[in-house]
């Protein structure tokens, strides 16, 4: 007899929650360890008793979806995320597969897609919104053309703000008081952006910025 596919569900909205309970309940091969209402219960939920599969918005309280698949699987490597989401942003979609999420479904997917991607999802395989494959491919496209872009895309959304204010030729103290963080983790973000972006200098890293919003216009 096929093993049950051992599965988790992160949502904050009631009825969405409720809905996808009932819908994955109804499958034969599935079998629902828990239904979460936050990222932080998810997580502790997932250490507590791995899934296999953790379904995930991304806007919650306490943790959202990204953090909670980047703190989970630093921790746990055999659990697959797949995300259902509102979110069709060009940030949320790259950041949750940068993260480890495997698939990526908008909340408008029916029931039967949804149960797809979860099964799918087990044996390494992505189900994708068809709008939001479009979009990847057409992203893709983008950044073969413009390098410096796909450099961009590589950034978190921390460092992205923190290059912004390089560019601008803010220093590590002017930055820090703009984003309320510490000098130090400016400081940090700072490197990890020269490493990444393969720069030798800040000023390096603004130019990179310069060439890449002169390619896409």
């Amino acid at each position: 007899m096929t093993p049950k596919i051992r599965l988790v569900i992160a949502e904050d909205e009631p009825v969405f929650r409720n809905a996808l309970k009932k819908t994955l309940s109804l499958a034969d091969d599935c079998e629902i360890i828990a239904v979460c209402e936050d990222g932080q219960e998810a997580l502790e939920t997932c250490l507590k008793t791995p899934p296999d599969v953790l379904l995930t918005d991304i806007t919650m309280p306490r943790m959202d979806g990204l953090e909670l698949m980047r703190s989970l699987l630093r921790k746990v490597k055999t659990i697959t995320p797949v995300v259902l989401t509102t979110h069709e942003d060009d940030e949320s979609i790259f950041e949750a597969f940068q993260v480890g999420a495997v698939g990526y479904l908008l909340k408008t997917s029916t029931p039967n897609d949804v149960l797809e991607a979860v099964r799918l999802a087990v044996r390494g395989e992505a189900k994708i919104t068809p709008k939001i494959a479009a979009r990847l491919i057409t992203d893709f496209r983008r950044a073969d053309e413009n390098p410096e872009l796909d450099q961009l895309t590589a950034l978190s959304e921390r460092e992205n703000e923190v290059l912004e204010l390089v560019a601008k030729g803010k220093r590590n103290r002017e930055i820090a008081n703009d984003l309320g963080i510490t000098e130090k983790t400016v400081k940090n973000h700072v490197s990890n952006i020269l490493r990444v972006m393969q720069a030798n200098t800040r000023t390096e890293a603004a130019m990179i910025v310069a060439r890449a919003r002169q390619n896409e216009s």
